[in-house]
């Protein structure tokens, strides 16, 4: 039988910490095998991922793309190479752009420049265009030509004084008056700006990976409070879509259904064992046929399905207008929507093998 390292004793092995090999495995990255008692067991084989992990994180992948690419087979080294080079060329230059400009002003300084303002504006000029070269790579080249010029002063006037106003209303109710303009004022800059469809695609992966911006733009996002101001027009957009929804459910026209049947008799029949344990047979039937649906409605897609499994983890900072949505869509109230997305979650996490017929709990680390 194959040796097996507990958590500790495998991190000592592979030289990394504990913390790093939770992270993996809550990412999909690196999933030992677990023992009856639920606690991570790791083999030989798992060590050999690790290395790919570690050498393709050191060439400056991020974590998720690194998940990707080893989930395909064969490996694809050699395009993976290419366009990562790619990457820390232009890196390269950017940062040989920043250096001359220091270079230029040091020079300017010891000629006995007059304003030292103008050199510094440059500097920092330069400095950013460095950071912001960085961004290119959620864009295709073309799209990247087309939309660079959008972080050179990110964001724009108009996007700052909206920001202003609505950081200004933040403690107003989303359904009010003021708010609602504010949402039209948002959805006007949106469709105004009107990016071609590859220019979208950039914006959209730029966003989802934001916590990887450079810091020039990281300081940009905490200054006008994007976040905040994000959330508070997403919860005033849901609760006007809600209020859509309602006066045409009341007019006889309800929505087209953006949920399965299937789905619906799920979580119906899920509702009649919510005081169950999550361990028992009933339970974990009715989670094989959630992982069914999964598969079906994704094509067997695995990053699909991953994306779908993670938009599902992240329903508890969804707004209150988006979760009376969702649980319109399955035919209950809100309260008994989110008591079903939740068990069948906790159902997720047991070992199939260590369904019970009585009932009696799993154990989990």
């Amino acid at each position: 039988m194959a040796k097996s390292y507990h958590v500790h004793q495998f991190a000592e092995l592979a030289g990394v910490t504990v913390k790093a090999l939770r992270h993996y495995d809550r990412l999909g990255l690196l999933r030992p095998l677990r023992s009856d008692a639920g606690y991570r067991l790791y083999q030989q084989s798992d060590l050999a991922r690790l290395q790919q992990i570690v050498a393709l994180k050191s060439i400056g992948l991020p974590l998720k793309d690194i998940r990707t690419l080893l989930d395909r087979a064969p490996l694809p080294l050699i395009a993976t190479f290419r366009q990562q080079r790619e990457v820390l060329e232009e890196k390269r230059r950017a940062l040989d752009r920043a250096i001359q400009a220091l270079v230029t002003a040091e020079a300017a300084l010891e000629a006995g420049a007059s304003s030292t303002t103008a050199l510094l504006q440059e500097v920092i000029q330069a400095m950013e265009a460095a950071d912001i070269d960085v961004m290119r790579k959620y864009y295709t080249d073309e799209a990247w030509e087309q939309w660079k010029h959008h972080y050179q002063d990110w964001p724009p006037d108009e996007w700052r004084a909206l920001y202003r106003d609505v950081l200004a209303a933040i403690d107003s109710n989303p359904a009010g008056p003021a708010a609602q303009a504010l949402a039209d004022r948002w959805l006007t800059i949106v469709h105004g700006a009107s990016p071609q469809a590859a220019v979208r695609t950039g914006l959209m992966k730029a966003w989802a990976d934001r916590e990887h911006w450079p810091s020039s733009l990281k300081r940009r996002v905490a200054e006008y409070d994007i976040e905040r101001a994000t959330r508070f027009i997403t919860e005033a957009l849901w609760e006007r879509w809600e209020a859509e929804r309602l006066e045409r459910e009341r007019a006889g026209a309800p929505a087209p259904p953006r949920v399965t049947q299937s789905r619906r008799d799920l979580f119906r029949t899920c509702t009649a064992i919510l005081d169950s344990d999550p361990s028992s047979r009933e339970a974990q039937a009715l989670v094989a046929r959630w992982r069914a649906l999964l598969e079906a409605e994704s094509g067997g897609d695995e990053e699909i399905k991953r994306d779908m499994t993670e938009a599902f983890a992240r329903r508890r900072n969804w707004p209150a207008g988006m979760r009376r949505y969702m649980a319109s869509l399955y035919e209950l109230d809100v309260d008994t929507w989110e008591r079903v997305t939740d068990f069948i979650e906790r159902a997720a996490t047991i070992d199939p093998g260590h369904a019970t017929g009585d009932g009696a709990a799993a154990s989990l680390a």
